[in-house]
This record gives C-alpha cells, sequence and structure tokens, in this order.
C-alpha cells in the first residue's frame, strides 16, 4: 500500500478523537504600543484640545491634528498590556465523540495518507498491510476498524472487487476546507515523517499530547519562529482521561521520540515541546511547491522555448535543430515528420503564474516524473485545440484515474 507525502489532517475528527477539552475560560494577554500623554507634554501642546475633541471638529482640522501627532517630535510610546477572558467550549466548536485508543488513533492516521478522494473515500486497503504497519494482529485492525464505524468516524465495508480489501469512507473529510459558517473546523497538514513517528509512539497519552501539539503547531508557518509550544498540567488534564495527574503525564512524556523534545521547568509547572522541523508538515509542504514550482517552471519553459524555435524553423522552411527535436520528442510531444517539414505549428503553452503553482502542488503531493508525464499526454491530444480552462484541475483528473486504474489491476490479481 502505497502512502502519500502529505496529508490534510481534520482538526474536528482529530480533536474528538483525542479528547475534548472540558469547558473554562483562557486569559489572553496582548501588548500594544500606545502615545504616552504626559511622557510626551501632551496637555501643553495647543494642538491637545483639537485631539480631545477630535470627533466635534471639521474634517479638515481633524486631517491636520492628527499629521501633528503622528509628526511630532516629542511623541513618547508605552507599552499597554491588555487582558482579555475567552470561553472556550471544544463540544460546541467539534462536536463530541468517544476518544479512540492507540491503534484506531493511527489508523485513522493512516487513512488520511491513503490518497482520499474528494468525498474522503479510500479504496484497496489491506487489513494484512495495515497491521504490518501497526505492528498487530489483522483480528486488532478489524476491531478498530468497527470502533472507528461505531463513533461515526469513518464507514467501512468491503471492497467489492476483492474479497481481501476493504474501502473506507472518512465521514468528516469534506468539510475540511469549507469556511467555518458552513461546518468547516479546519485542518492541518501532516507529512509522511511526522506519520512515521506518531505510529512508533507506544504509550497512548503520549500519542494524545504529541498530535494535540502537532494540530497546534500546524500555523507556525514562518521558519524563522521555533516549532516550540509551552502548556501547563492544567491544558493537558483537560483533553486527557481523568486519571492522567501530573506524575503520570511526566511519566508519558518522559518516552524518548523523535518527533517532539520534551523540557520541563524548574518548578515543575510547565512542559516545552519542541518539535522536529523534518516533522512539520506545512513548512515542508510550503517549501516543497516553492521548488517544485520552480522546477515545473523551467520544464515546461523549456518545452515553450524549443517548440518556438521549431515553429520559426517551419515558417523558415529551414531544418530543425536537432536538439531541439530530440528533446520533444524524448518528452512524448513530438509527432510530427520534421524532415517534411509540417506547415502545422506547436502550440507553447505559456502558463500563468497560478498555473504554474497548480503544477507545483500537484509535483509535490504525487511526483515531479508523474506530473511531467501527464504534461506530454495533455499536449498530444490537447495541442490542436490548446483551450484547458485550468490544466491542474486536468493532470489531477488524469493522475487519479491513473491510481485508480492501478488500483483495479491490483484487485484483479490479488
Amino acid at each position: 500500500m502505497e502512502l502519500s507525502k502529505y496529508a490534510r489532517i481534520g482538526k474536528a475528527p482529530f480533536i474528538k478523537a483525542i479528547g475534548i477539552q472540558k469547558n473554562h475560560k483562557e486569559v489572553i494577554y496582548t501588548e500594544s504600543q500606545e502615545l504616552d500623554y504626559a511622557a510626551s507634554g501632551c496637555f501643553a501642546c495647543d494642538n491637545y484640545k483639537n485631539i480631545d475633541f477630535y470627533e466635534f471638529m471639521p474634517e479638515e482640522i481633524q486631517k491636520e491634528a492628527k499629521n501633528r501627532c503622528k509628526n511630532c517630535p516629542c511623541a513618547v510610546y508605552k507599552t499597554v498590556v491588555h487582558e482579555t477572558c475567552k470561553s472556550v467550549n471544544e463540544k460546541n466548536i467539534f462536536g463530541n465523540a468517544k476518544r479512540l485508543k492507540s491503534i484506531a488513533l493511527k489508523l485513522l492516521l493512516i487513512y488520511h495518507f491513503a490518497s482520499p478522494d474528494e468525498h474522503g473515500l479510500v479504496r484497496g486497503l489491506s487489513p494484512r498491510e495495515l497491521a504490518g504497519m501497526l505492528d498487530c494482529t489483522v483480528r486488532s485492525v478489524k476491531n478498530a476498524n468497527s470502533v472507528l464505524q461505531e463513533y461515526g468516524y469513518i464507514m467501512c465495508s468491503s471492497d467489492g472487487l476483492s474479497k481481501k480489501r476493504i474501502q473506507v469512507i472518512l465521514t468528516e473529510y469534506e468539510t475540511y476546507s469549507l469556511p467555518a459558517d458552513k461546518g468547516g473546523r479546519g485542518y492541518a497538514t501532516f507529512n509522511y515523517e511526522c506519520l512515521e513517528k506518531l505510529i512508533q509512539i507506544t504509550d497512548l497519552n503520549q500519542l494524545r499530547i504529541f498530535l494535540r501539539a502537532a494540530l497546534d503547531i500546524d500555523t507556525n508557518r514562518n521558519p524563522e519562529k521555533e516549532l516550540t509550544v509551552t502548556q501547563d498540567y492544567d491544558f493537558l488534564r483537560r483533553f486527557l482521561p481523568n486519571y492522567c495527574k501530573p506524575g503520570i503525564i511526566r511519566h508519558a512524556l518522559s518516552s524518548v521520540s523523535e518527533l517532539f523534545s520534551v523540557a520541563f521547568d524548574g518548578d515543575e509547572e510547565h512542559i516545552h515541546l519542541k518539535m522536529n522541523p523534518l516533522c512539520h508538515g506545512r513548512r515542508n509542504y510550503d517549501k516543497n511547491v516553492a521548488q517544485n514550482t520552480s522546477l515545473i517552471k523551467d520544464y515546461i519553459s523549456s518545452l515553450d522555448k524549443a517548440m518556438d524555435c521549431i515553429n520559426q524553423s517551419i515558417l523558415t522552411k529551414i531544418r530543425p535543430d536537432e536538439a531541439d527535436a530530440s528533446f520533444l520528442a524524448q518528452e512524448g510531444i513530438l509527432t510530427k515528420t520534421l524532415t517534411k517539414l509540417d506547415k502545422s505549428l506547436f502550440v507553447p503553452f505559456h502558463l500563468s503564474a497560478k498555473e504554474y503553482k497548480d503544477l507545483g502542488v500537484l509535483c509535490t503531493t504525487y511526483t515531479f516524473d508523474a506530473v511531467k508525464n501527464c504534461i506530454g499526454y495533455v499536449y498530444e491530444n490537447y495541442n490542436s485545440q490548446f483551450k484547458v480552462t485550468s490544466i491542474g484541475a486536468l493532470i489531477r483528473t488524469i493522475l487519479h484515474d491513473k491510481n485508480n486504474r492501478q488500483e483495479s489491476s491490483l484487485f484483479q490479481t490479488a
């Protein structure tokens, strides 16, 4: 079974699977820079009366008063801390379901890496292969699937094409990318390295804490910032089972893992979790998309340049350069008999920045070679009237179709 390099992990189902936090209030402190009227000498300034009655002044005086204050050389600013209280009710935000144990939780993660379609359907799953990945028995996998289905995380059935394989529907998958007003609760981007480290964790509470931390730290996209979260025991106990006292939490986090390094404060009130940068899916995904976008842009530009050169040769009835002809032939694009100088011209791609970005995303999701092969196929079948609304969507469909055909072939031999 081949797993993808990246996966969208829905926050709603996994927060429920880890454990919903109990209702509580969070005190949030924010800082802002505000003008210090006393230190700046504002009360002795003739402009202060215009600021004090700002809203009652004519528009011209308002503008002049604002500019004078903005450019005042005597202005002194101070840091002001604002305290706000936020009520948190995760049951209302994410819904409520029973928390999962180790094998079921890891299975749910794996299903997200098994290339689900837009509806969350995953086909061709082998219980034997899943058991091998999780180092458990096939019966344990089947029992975990029954639990996942009973709790509403998945729908599971026989694949139909092979008795030895199953298919799964991730019940909330379609909502992952929806806006909040339509029921979406967002998703995190995990990479395969993160999945591997999570699967290797043997302590269930460590798995829950690390998985929750990985979901929370997903939004940290700035490569200059450390991938660190600091939590106290009260926060962790809100989503862990009731028996998880501070001593049990310390014991769970003391097991060595390559996913997070753990440090305890001297007062033992706070815990610092620092994530391995190689396991941060969002940053690595953004980095790979940028690299692959640049690669695919250079590749398409080379194709366009070769086509332009051959078009010029056809128009001037001069034999084309063998290097250009050989390059296009090698890429599966050349169908003309160049020795006869066919009058029909090549149609270069000339893609937009957005289209290059779409192809870069596909190269990251699949592989660069897979996308490159599809480009030749697309050109050969659409070069006469190359009017494709979205080349990225077209190639995604071709790749998805190809995967389905490979699965069907696999079922026939299974």
